[in-house]
C-alpha cells in the first residue's frame, strides 16, 4: 500500500479527523486501492463526502477502508504517489481514471455548442464529459430535446471523446421532458469505457478499436448485433477481443 500507517473503516469517525492539510487513499471491500486524493482541509473533505455520498462520483461510493496522511506538501505528494502507483501498475487508479476522463479537454475547434433549435444559439459551450454534464443539469428541456432527437450528444462523445460504449447508452435514451434530463446526468454520472481485464493477466487494458457484427436473422425478422473490442493488454502482450454490447436489430 503507498501511503503508510493505519487503514481506517471509512465512516463517521472520519468527520473528527484534525482540520489540517494531507492526501488520502480510498480502498474497496477487497482493500483494493481506488483513489488518491488531497485537501487543504481533510475534515472538511471527508465531512462533504459523508454528507453527500461522495456527491456525483459513483465511483468512490466503493470505499470501505481508507488511509491518511497530514502534510503542508500535499500537491507535490499526491503527484508522486500517482506516479508511483501508475510505475508500478501502468495504469492510474480506478476513480482517478474516472475523475480524468470526466475533465479530459477537447481542443475549442471540436467544443460541443448548444442550440435550442437551428439558428438559435444558447451561448453555452462544453470541452469536457464534465463540462456537458454541468450544462445539461441547467439548460431549458427545449435544447437538451433538440440536440438528443439530432443524435448530437451520443454523435459528440463518440466521435470526439472517443468513448462508444457512452454514446450508444445516451443514444438509446427515449424519454422527454425532466425525465430526459434526469436520464442523461444518470447515464453522464456513471460513462462507461470500453476497459476490460485482461484474461491472462488482469490487468485493465483499454480496446485498439471497436466493430459491429450482426448475425443471421431469426424468424421473427431480428437479428442480433454485437459490438467487439479489439485489445492488446499492455503488460502481458496477449491479443483479445471482447464484446463490449449485445443489441436485437431488425433485419434489413
Amino acid at each position: 500500500m503507498l501511503l503508510e500507517g493505519q487503514l481506517y473503516y471509512w465512516g463517521d469517525n472520519a468527520r473528527h479527523i484534525p482540520e489540517k492539510p494531507g492526501v488520502y487513499a480510498l480502498y474497496d471491500k477487497d482493500k483494493v486501492l481506488i483513489y488518491i486524493g488531497k485537501s487543504s482541509d481533510l475534515r472538511k473533505e471527508f465531512t462533504s463526502y459523508l454528507n453527500t455520498n461522495f456527491g456525483e462520483d459513483p465511483c468512490k461510493r466503493e470505499t470501505i477502508y481508507y488511509k491518511r496522511e497530514f502534510t503542508s506538501s500535499q500537491e507535490e505528494e499526491v503527484r508522486e504517489l500517482l506516479e508511483e502507483y501508475r510505475k508500478t501498475n501502468n495504469k492510474l487508479p480506478r476513480c482517478n481514471s474516472h475523475t480524468a476522463a470526466l475533465r479530459e479537454k477537447v481542443d475549442q475547434e471540436m467544443a460541443f455548442h448548444f442550440y435550442e433549435a437551428i439558428g438559435k444559439p444558447l451561448g453555452e459551450v462544453a470541452v469536457t464529459l464534465e463540462d456537458l454534464r454541468e450544462r445539461i443539469e441547467t439548460i431549458p428541456i427545449s435544447s437538451i430535446e433538440f440536440h438528443q432527437t439530432r443524435g448530437d450528444f451520443s454523435n459528440w462523445i463518440k466521435e470526439v471523446l472517443k468513448n462508444p460504449q457512452l454514446a450508444e447508452s445516451i443514444h438509446k435514451l427515449e424519454a422527454s421532458g425532466q425525465k430526459l434530463r434526469s436520464d442523461l446526468l444518470m447515464a453522464l454520472n456513471n460513462p462507461k469505457t470500453d476497459e476490460t481485464a485482461c484474461p491472462e493477466c488482469g490487468v485493465k487494458t483499454p480496446s485498439i478499436k471497436t466493430w459491429k457484427m450482426a448475425g443471421r436473422p431469426s424468424k421473427t425478422g431480428e437479428r442480433l448485433q454485437l459490438t467487439i473490442g479489439l485489445y492488446k493488454c499492455s503488460e502481458c502482450k496477449k491479443t483479445f477481443r471482447h464484446v463490449l454490447a449485445k443489441e436485437k436489430i431488425k433485419a434489413s
